[in-house]
């Protein structure tokens, strides 16, 4: 059985200033009436049972969680403190290992856009049929076959091919410039859209070999998992993705390409290109006047203001209560950096 687990405990501090510590982007509706989260959940549900689903979250969000989920509190898996992907995978793996010993996972971001869900579905049920036949000892991914020269993702170098629609993965790339994505693109690389299926037990193993700190610490929660060796073990331990703990290492990775129509809403120039129409400016408030201004993002979270530009060329624009910010499309990725000047400046609050 394939035990789908939701990652929600990340900050997304590309989406500042909806964004923050407290309050992170994928409990805020972005393109539609549900938020980020509960589009994920409620995607999932369309093809799996509430019981087996589960989401890993930090303390600080739990409650929220449970505000916009109808999920049981058995399948919120709790950290004391956000880290990277390794650990939360980890925890999750241990968990729900300890309920079904030969459980099958496939590990799903909270905040990716997915249009076609029927063939999304389709894809998770493809990801689950390798591992309970004779590839149930790999750890398989889904690539994405780009539609344009992304700067922002991960690609998959793809290599020998297994059967069809199944490969092997020669490499992983981290985020390219633009001319390095166009090659990628021209050489048949894939998006890497952190997709990934995997026998719960077989991860501990390969966490025994490639992160034997992690493992020990995890052999130490499992043993009632209760909140204090949690936070016990969780101080210790370093905090470092999966791709780059254990992904990089592994040589026979395997990876099943899909054309559905997915997007990782990593930064505000991502949601503007999902939602935009031709050179159309995007914005989420009617409380808007333009004059020769294209393919801008114009987003209110206030509604009280009007927003009014001239002459204005892809722009991102997101006002709050609290904070405004205003950049190039272009410069999105960087505001993790602004986040840094922002602490800097002592403005924490605004974080």
């Amino acid at each position: 059985m394939i035990h789908p687990v939701i990652l929600s405990g990340g900050v997304g501090k590309r989406l500042w200033p909806v964004s923050s510590q407290n309050n992170p982007k994928q409990l805020h509706k972005l393109f539609n009436d549900k938020t980020l989260l509960q589009n994920t959940y409620n995607r999932v549900l369309k093809g799996f049972d509430r019981d087996n689903i589960f989401v890993v979250t930090n303390k600080n969000l739990v409650d929220s969680i449970k505000d916009q989920l109808d999920i049981d509190d058995k399948n919120i898996l709790t950290e004391p403190q956000s880290k990277s992907t390794a650990i939360a995978i980890g925890l999750a793996a241990a968990k729900i290992k300890s309920i079904d010993p030969e459980a099958n996972l496939v590990i799903i971001n909270s905040d990716h856009f997915i249009k076609d869900e029927e063939q999304y579905i389709d894809l998770l049920r493809r990801g689950e049929a390798y591992l309970d036949g004779k590839y149930n000892d790999k750890f398989i991914l889904a690539g994405i076959r780009p539609s344009y020269p992304e700067t922002g993702y991960g690609y998959i170098e793809v290599g020998q091919k297994l059967e069809n629609n199944l490969f092997l993965v020669d490499s992983f790339k981290e985020k390219p410039d633009l001319a390095t994505a166009k090659e990628y693109i021209n050489d048949g690389f894939l998006w890497n859209s952190a997709l990934f299926f995997f026998k719960a037990s077989n991860l501990l193993d390969w966490y025994a070999q490639y992160l034997p700190q992690l493992h020990q610490a995890l052999l130490a929660i499992a043993s009632d998992f209760s909140p204090d060796i949690i936070a016990k073990e969780y101080k210790h331990l370093e905090d470092i993705s999966i791709d780059v703990g254990l992904l990089e290492k592994m040589d026979d990775i395997l990876v099943m390409p899909s054309d559905i129509s997915w997007a990782d809403i990593g930064h505000w120039r991502s949601l503007r290109d999902i939602l935009k129409k031709g050179d159309d400016n995007v914005s989420n408030t009617k409380n808007l006047v333009t004059v020769d201004s294209h393919n801008n993002l114009l987003y209110s979270f206030n509604n009280k203001k009007l927003i009014a530009t001239v002459g204005v060329e892809d722009m991102i624009l997101v006002e709050t209560d609290e904070a405004i910010l205003l950049c190039p499309a272009n410069r999105a990725q960087d505001i993790k950096a602004l986040l840094t000047e922002i602490k800097n400046k002592g403005f924490d609050k605004y974080l």
